[in-house]
């Protein structure tokens, strides 16, 4: 499976708020429950370094650790720079910094609001990509 991003929609063949029910016959998971840490399911296909985060059922956010194709390129491994200068995207607020594997090596959260991406960097190089369906406001 090519794991291209729409945004908003999709990465390869799953879509955002779809049932993972639809996908559990073609997909071989490893599945960890709901604990104490998060408030979602997590269904991860490692051969493909991607993990699906589902509530209630739908999925609400999809991770990519191996690849994530967004105008006929991989995100993963591109420095921050590039993605920058090859999405034409913006990153809001603050970059998030986090010891998240505990080895002392920071890994900076970028948060590209337009696009729904959150983009995980360790030594510069993007490491992971967490993709969500768009968020409205309220007053939209």
């Amino acid at each position: 499976m090519i794991l291209y991003f729409i945004p908003f929609i999709r990465i390869g063949d799953f879509t955002f708020e779809s049932k993972i029910n639809n996908y559990k016959s073609n997909f071989k998971f490893a599945y960890t429950p709901v604990n104490d840490s998060t408030e979602w399911e997590t269904y991860e296909i490692e051969d493909l370094g991607l993990s699906l985060y589902v509530e209630e059922d739908n999925i609400t956010s999809i991770v990519c650790r191996d690849d994530c194709l967004y105008k006929g390129r991989n995100l993963i491994g591109m420095t921050i720079e590039e993605f920058i200068s090859h999405t034409e995207e913006k990153y809001y607020g603050e970059i998030d910094i986090l010891d998240y594997e505990d080895d002392g090596v920071p890994q900076y959260v970028y948060e590209f609001d337009d696009i729904g991406l959150q983009v995980w960097c360790k030594n510069n190089i993007i490491v992971t990509i967490i993709a969500s369906p768009e968020i409205l406001d309220e007053e939209e």
